[in-house]
């Protein structure tokens, strides 16, 4: 028992050792088993301490080699932070965990794993190296519940909508505007009188326009430019007060429209315009297209797209000699043959891929994924074409595949991927996965 118990005491001195040995970096800190460095300069045991979900108003900043790396308080408002779990260990949640209303402590956190799980940023992209920490100077003034927080939020958009509309009234008594405002609180003053038709839902519309802010700062503006802005009346792709506008003109009329800001951009901000704005937009309505007629310019153009696709296939064809088909469509030309096994439904083809549109244009390779890609054999997760292409093929095989737009995407756009695309994939069958691996 005693050789025991001197053992203990001796681990424990061991310990103690390592602790200090590990603090000399940092004197006056202490680490806790994660790794995380601290010290409190003050600390109640008394006070209220955040719990899980609480939103935790904080004093912070951020030192890098004891440079300022940021300082929270130069966003000009008050720093919110959720309480959730880590996201590493010994990061900054787990900090806040330690602390209590009141508090004021500092933290040494690795600034690579922040980077990395706070920002989901290269550490090497933004200047940091694996043994740098970060030092967070920290005071916790406040903790409020997620559903405090939530009211405190609905409670300040409720005032900044309200002051909004102050602005509003005010600006309209300065300026003298007499006409009332339509259902949905728009000012509409017609300044040039047109002859033509009002467009009507589905219709595409032709304008110009210059948007300002109530003190007169231009925001953007078509006129005495080439191009103009279309859109398409009732699809939802402008502000809901153009909704409300538009329709109400006829082709040629100029209006001068007051637009709250719950017609604009609400509590949004987007490029040269604040949250709660209100916004005087002066519009020119230049030209409707009924939406029959857009309907059928749409079907000619789609027509012109398929053509020109399906010519540009064959041409690619002759030119590059490649003849051997299926009765799909699917265009192959071998260029490695094997005797080696051939998919079958269920197992995973694994493939190296380079591919590209006709002309060449690169559209993706099987390196941007990994290496490999894996395609579940007979589930159709992939191009029709590139699934069947790789089902004429052995392990260790290599061919190019044009694929036609028919079994491919169609004529649906995918992404960056127009309607009637055509695609060349170069492919190797690596290697077939049973189903049960």
């Amino acid at each position: 028992m005693k050789k025991k118990h001197f053992l203990s005491i001796a681990f424990c001195l061991m310990a103690a050792m390592i602790f200090t040995a590990c603090n000399r970096q940092y004197p006056g800190y202490k680490q806790n088993p994660n790794g995380l460095y601290y010290r409190f300069y003050t600390k109640d045991h008394l006070a209220q301490q955040p719990k899980q979900t609480d939103f935790l108003r904080l004093v912070m900043a951020c030192y890098l080699d004891d440079s300022l790396y940021y300082d929270w308080r130069q966003s000009g408002s008050d720093v919110f932070v959720q309480l959730s779990d880590s996201h590493f260990k010994g990061d900054l949640q787990e900090a806040l965990r330690m602390m209590r209303v009141g508090d004021s402590a500092s933290f040494y956190i690795k600034a690579d794993s922040v980077a990395i799980h706070y920002y989901d940023q290269d550490p090497e992209s933004v200047g940091l190296k694996p043994e740098d920490l970060f030092r967070y100077e920290v005071k916790l003034v406040e903790v409020k519940t997620q559903d405090e927080f939530k009211a405190d939020i609905e409670r300040m958009k409720e005032q900044r909508l309200q002051e909004s509309k102050d602005v509003l009234a005010a600006y309209v008594k300065e300026n003298g505007i007499s006409v009332s405002p339509i259902e949905s609180g728009i000012y509409l003053i017609l300044t040039e009188k047109g002859k033509g038709n009002c467009p009507e839902k589905g219709d595409k519309v032709e304008l110009d326009f210059e948007a300002k802010l109530l003190d007169g700062r231009s925001i953007g503006s078509t006129f005495g430019q080439d191009e103009k802005f279309t859109f398409i009346v009732g699809e939802g792709y402008v502000i809901p007060g153009w909704e409300v506008i538009v329709p109400k003109m006829h082709v040629g009329d100029r209006v001068t429209a007051i637009i709250p800001c719950e017609m604009a951009y609400g509590e949004h901000s987007v490029t040269g315009i604040p949250p709660y704005a209100n916004l005087v937009y002066d519009i020119k309505l230049l030209k409707i297209t009924p939406a029959d007629v857009l309907k059928r310019q749409q079907e000619e153009e789609m027509q012109r797209k398929r053509a020109s696709a399906e010519k540009a296939f064959t041409q690619y064809l002759k030119e590059n000699r490649i003849t051997e088909h299926t009765l799909t469509g699917l265009y192959y030309e071998k260029s490695v043959l094997t005797e080696g096994q051939g998919p079958e439904a269920g197992m995973t083809a694994r493939i190296r891929f380079d591919a590209q549109y006709l002309d060449g244009t690169p559209l993706g390779n099987s390196e941007d994924l990994g290496g490999f890609y894996d395609i579940p054999f007979g589930q159709h997760s992939v191009l029709r074409g590139l699934e069947e292409g790789v089902g004429l093929m052995k392990v260790g095989e290599k061919a190019r595949l044009v694929i036609p737009y028919t079994l491919a995407y169609g004529a649906s756009s995918y992404g960056e991927i127009p309607p009637y695309s055509n695609f060349v994939f170069d492919v190797e069958l690596v290697e077939l996965i049973p189903e049960n691996k």
